[in-house]
């Protein structure tokens, strides 16, 4: 029988093979596990507050409080641009334990706020919310109506009326396009607005609110909620008077539409003595308060006749183009304006004098090319401050080619006109060396143009700045438009003090153009800025855009008084249509109006001469009631006329009436009948006539008028507009102010 074998239990020693396996584990664990702890580490300590932030952000909802924005103020605190406090809507909707409740709020609320139905009903459905917009920006009448509402359904809880803020600027169209606008966040867009955005924005507050790990409100039970109170912005007061900016804005758009200028107009006034901007106008413009609204009526029409893409495109741009600040965005060729700095320059240097002799033949030929004077046969002989007020452009060439090139860009570049003013603005255009020529670059051809103000552009606020220091005893001012920062409750946070740039001429050479400036209003290019008692100092230009004479740039730019130069003010017209296109005859005039009304208000006292204290218009004397014989008497002891209307012998009534303006030798028309009463005569038209023939039609009606626009050289003046329509019936003796306009074709 075979034997058994016995089954025995070996153990089998670890391989080599086994141990590296086993040690290789074991390190691959230590080093997870070493990696795992410093990972920990590095969260828990070196990160902590990093992921203590993204913790609490996602455990908190965080909704802005807008702060009010700073207000802008004029020089004389007149609000310019405000915040007018409305207020927004919030729901609560864990705060809506009813179904009933939820469609209350739908129907009833979405017809009061006038909002969407549907989408307010899915607002209320968000029961893990404490906080849902539910329409934002509404006006008192509208908040207390609806706080009626929510008290009278007992849903205190539930809503929150806060207080939030919408810009308004009260005066709508004046300044806007430096004033600028805000969207609808209240972030400054343009203008002033955007470029001070910093300092009017305030900074935002903040209502927290707890959320769960699901980004929702937390359980009602555990609510919390903080509010963070904003702070509200700082405040401008603008170097800018409302009153002055409201005569330039006023004239300017009535020349604007009067001339038909295709590309808008704009005017400057500032303080010679500190730079500050005392009125900066645009016409046509906008309201601020509808910025997105196009104001053009022509634009508008053009607009309707497009469609679809085209259409967009052209909203857009006639939205852009109107919200352009023109007077210190756009370029222009300053024409003969420019003449005030070549003669300051040939002055300065010696080159001229006053008397210096000069010979035009109406043109000059430079280079292998003729230049014309704007004079037909030519100016013949003058001296250099007969040119000047001629607007000569061969002597003016001449007087370049003196310079040279080098002297000439000297002053170029000390005036100011290769850099940006640094005005504190939005939207300084910049300036480029493809506006100008260079000292390399400015051969006899450039030169002699460029000494009369044509191949080169500038902006409007680099030449009323350069013009204010040739009216400033030669210093370039700094240009600025905000004078003060306020704090919210009305504290100095800073004050903007003058700044000279640099001395570009001396103050004699200043002296020297100051009074030339000033013959040229009296009998020379620009008559048609004069006014009584202030001794007008300007020069003005007409520049062709296209050199075809298709569209042309008018304008003007002087100061007052010569003696003692205060403000200086610039019109541009830009592409006017007119028969007559100077700068003489249409920018000048607007400058004149202009300045007579903002200079008595600025405080400037006039300095009448004899010659224009004769020629001044009188306040008619008071002489109803008075016998016949007395009122004659009267009225002729003040240089007056009078006509007797009826048989009476006693004065019942008189036109003018007492303490009116009247012209002198003016008529004063007595009535002495109750039956004379009702006569009446139709107002001639006094358009195109001049100063004799206008007299003559008024006389003929028993009419009296006031002229203005004239100097005491009143030459060949036209009339160009008056007060009363023509072929209005009006009382005998009623004034009629007629203005006058001098038709020099002088560039």
């Amino acid at each position: 029988m075979a034997k058994a074998v016995k089954n025995k239990a070996t153990t089998k020693a670890p391989t080599r093979q086994m141990w590296r396996r086993s040690a290789f584990i074991i390190a691959v664990l230590f080093l997870m596990c070493a990696g795992i702890v410093g990972k920990l580490s590095v969260i828990q300590i070196a990160q902590a507050d990093f992921w203590r932030e993204k913790a609490v952000e996602q455990q908190m909802s965080d909704n802005p409080i807008s702060p009010k924005r700073g207000t802008i103020y004029d020089s004389k605190m007149t609000v310019l641009a405000q915040s007018a406090t409305v207020w927004t809507v919030i729901m609560s909707p864990n705060s809506i334990k009813a179904e009933d409740m939820r469609v209350k709020i739908a129907d009833e609320l979405s017809k009061l706020l006038d909002v969407d139905r549907e989408k307010l009903y899915k607002k209320t459905l968000k029961v893990n919310s404490q906080y849902e917009i539910v329409k934002a920006k509404i006006e008192h009448p509208l908040a207390q109506t609806l706080s009626d509402w929510v008290q009278k359904n007992q849903l205190a809880g539930v809503f929150r009326i806060i207080e939030d803020y919408k810009r308004y600027y009260p005066l709508n169209n004046l300044a806007s396009a430096v004033l600028g606008f805000t969207g609808t966040d209240n972030n400054g867009l343009y203008g002033l607005e955007a470029y001070y955005e910093k300092t009017l924005a305030g900074k935002p507050g903040r209502i927290v609110t707890a959320k769960n790990g699901w980004g929702e409100d937390l359980d009602v039970k555990l609510k919390f909620e903080k509010t963070i109170e904003a702070q509200d912005g700082n405040s401008l007061v603008l170097t800018i008077d409302s009153v002055v900016q409201y005569y330039a804005e006023k004239h300017l758009e009535i020349a604007v539409k009067e001339t038909g200028c295709t590309n808008r107009g704009s005017a400057i006034v500032m303080d010679a003595k500190t730079g500050a901007i005392i009125a900066m106008a645009t016409k046509g413009d906008f309201d601020p308060n509808e910025p997105m609204t196009i104001t053009d009526p022509d634009i508008l029409a053009q607009i309707a006749l497009l469609a679809g893409d085209e259409r967009s495109a052209a909203v857009k741009k006639a939205r852009e183009e109107q919200w352009v600040n023109k007077p210190i965005s756009d370029y222009y060729d300053p024409g003969s304006v420019f003449k005030v700095f070549t003669a300051s320059m040939a002055l300065e240097e010696g080159v001229v004098n006053e008397t210096s002799p000069f010979f035009c033949r109406g043109y000059l030929k430079v280079a292998d090319r003729i230049m014309k004077c704007h004079k037909p046969g030519g100016h013949g002989s003058q001296v250099f401050s007969e040119a000047l007020s001629n607007s000569c452009n061969p002597v003016f060439m001449e007087i370049g080619q003196k310079l040279g090139a080098s002297l000439f860009y000297k002053y170029f570049v000390g005036f100011g006109f290769i850099d940006r003013t640094g005005i504190d603005m939005l939207s300084e255009s910049k300036v480029t060396d493809q506006l100008y020529f260079d000292e390399s670059e400015l051969n006899i051809l450039n030169l002699s143009a460029s000494s009369f103000g044509q191949n080169f552009k500038v902006t409007p606020i680099q030449m009323i700045t350069a013009m204010a220091a040739v009216a400033n005893k030669g210093k370039l001012m700094q240009p600025y438009i905000v004078q003060q920062v306020l704090d919210g409750s009305g504290n100095l946070i800073s004050n903007t003090q003058p700044k000279v740039k640099r001395q570009v001429i001396s103050e004699s050479t200043s002296s020297r153009v100051n009074k030339m400036l000033a013959d040229t209003v009296i009998g020379g290019g620009s008559r048609n800025s004069y006014i009584a008692g202030y001794r007008m100092a300007g020069k003005t230009g007409t520049s062709d855009k296209t050199y075809r004479g298709k569209d042309v740039v008018a304008s003007f730019s002087g100061y007052a008084s010569a003696d003692d130069p205060r403000y200086v003010i610039l019109v541009m017209l830009d592409e006017p249509h007119t028969a007559i296109r100077f700068g003489g005859t249409l920018a000048a005039p607007v400058a004149q109006k202009i300045m007579t009304e903002a200079l008595p208000y600025l405080g400037v006292e006039p300095k009448y001469t004899k010659e224009e204290i004769a020629a001044m218009e009188r306040t008619t004397p008071n002489v109803t009631d008075k016998k016949i014989s007395v009122a004659q008497t009267l009225l002729t002891n003040s240089n007056l006329r009078y006509y007797v209307v009826g048989s009476g012998d006693t004065v019942i009534k008189q036109i003018p009436e007492k303490g009116e303006g009247i012209p002198k030798d003016g008529r004063v028309v007595l009535y002495t009948d109750e039956n004379e009463l009702s006569k009446t005569t139709i107002v001639p038209d006094f358009k195109g006539k001049t100063m004799g023939q206008a007299n003559v039609s008024a006389s003929n009606a028993n009419l009296n008028i006031q002229m203005s626009g004239l100097n005491t050289d009143s030459g060949e003046a036209k009339a160009a507009g008056q007060s009363i329509e023509a072929g209005k019936r009006v009382p005998l003796g009623t004034v009629v102010k007629v203005n006058f306009v001098y038709t020099d074709e002088i560039e």
